[in-house]
């Protein structure tokens, strides 16, 4: 079970890299935004799978109040910029 949790941590590592790149080589304002979301996702899923990893399930509340922040913010930002960036 243990090759389990360790190929998906260097999966959730990979997507993070990959995330990373996005963010940093993103064409526009949007795809930033979308990058850091999915990055906070990434960052929740790591943390319930080391909750699984550890069989400890008292974060749950911290995690799931985390990713719900993460939510309101990123529809914020996209609101905001949509707002302000004519539609290409």
């Amino acid at each position: 079970m243990a090759v389990v949790f360790a190929v998906t941590f260097g999966l959730l590592a990979v997507a993070g890299m990959l995330v990373l790149v996005r963010l940093l080589r993103g064409k526009s304002t949007l795809d930033r935004i979308v990058s850091v979301d999915v990055f906070v996702t990434l960052i929740v899923a790591a943390a319930c799978v080391g909750m699984g990893y550890l069989r400890d399930g008292s974060n749950l509340a911290l995690l799931l109040t985390f990713a719900l922040l993460a939510f309101i913010g990123s529809v914020s930002a996209t609101r905001l910029v949509e707002r302000k960036e004519p539609y290409r």
